[in-house]
């Protein structure tokens, strides 16, 4: 709500549920979520004053948020306070993370405590305080493209552009299209390959990612860098763990690097690559409804 809060802020557990925590019964009242911390290495210089850092990671933290919980009557007030509960202990009972989104981004994480403050002047009313574990401190954002089979057609004809202004093209040496990062992190990625296809091969900038074997008509395989899970998924959702089939010569694990990357594919099969670009605290967006 513009003009309420300058941002829209919502928790969506792994079930898909979604508890708005921007608008009544629920608003945010302060929060930590903007602070970010980096852990640094780093090692002194031999005989020389200072040091250098070697390495950069965002650790596992707690953040802090304050909710106001308020209705005009006391069952509404009991139902909103009931549902906080169900929405946010789902995910620590399945150990499973949860997403708290701020506009177009979000952090994967479990709420581990919650302390309530009442009033018994006022009991339609409770100061709810929440903490955070953050199991994924960086702020996410999905950008997906998608490249399609070149059919003989197409081929025939020779480099053509769609008509409905997908993020790719053809052309009678493969399918590519073009993908910016323009985050200063490289992003994770979660490739799928669509079946029927042996040994597909796809690349991203100078990287190559790929699987070995034959992947079914109906089944797709996903290289999904966030856990480092290599897997095929059949028509009927059943997944099959095919880490071992991976291609020993290429890291299929290696993030798409900052700036302007090709993707490219042989055009025999389809795929869809989810980039997940990362931040260390959202934009500055305001979001009007």
């Amino acid at each position: 709500m513009g003009d309420v809060l300058p941002y829209e802020v919502w928790y969506e557990n792994s079930r898909g549920d979604v508890l708005r925590m921007d608008e009544a019964p629920v608003l945010v009242q302060t929060s930590g979520l903007m602070d970010y911390q980096w852990t640094l290495t780093a090692y002194d210089r031999a005989l020389r004053d200072g040091g250098r850092v070697i390495h950069a990671r965002r650790p596992i933290q707690d953040k802090t948020l304050v909710l106001d919980v308020f209705a005009d009557t006391q069952e509404e007030h009991n139902a909103a306070l009931n549902r906080l509960h169900d929405v946010l202990d789902y995910d620590v009972c399945k150990l499973t993370p949860g997403k708290l989104w701020i506009n177009n981004r979000y952090i994967r994480c479990f709420v581990s405590a919650s302390v309530k403050t009442l009033d018994r002047d006022w009991t339609t009313y409770t100061v709810v305080g929440l903490t955070l574990k953050v199991v994924s401190p960086a702020w996410t954002a999905e950008e997906k493209v998608t490249l399609l089979p070149v059919s003989e057609e197409l081929t025939d004809a020779g480099a053509k552009a769609y008509p409905n202004r997908y993020p790719y093209r053809y052309s009678n040496g493969g399918s590519v299209c073009r993908w910016v990062n323009t985050t200063a992190s490289p992003a994770p990625m979660i490739i799928k390959i669509f079946g029927a296809c042996s040994s597909p091969s796809v690349y991203v900038g100078e990287s190559e990612y790929s699987v070995s074997g034959d992947i079914a008509a109906g089944t797709y395989a996903v290289i999904d860098q966030r856990d480092k899970s290599i897997c095929t998924v059949a028509a009927n959702g059943t997944k099959t763990t095919i880490f071992g089939r991976r291609k020993k010569s290429v890291d299929n694990f290696l993030y798409a690097p900052p700036g302007d990357l090709e993707i490219t594919c042989s055009g025999l099969f389809a795929v869809e690559i989810t980039f997940l670009t990362q931040r260390s605290e959202p934009e500055a967006l305001t979001f009007v409804r």
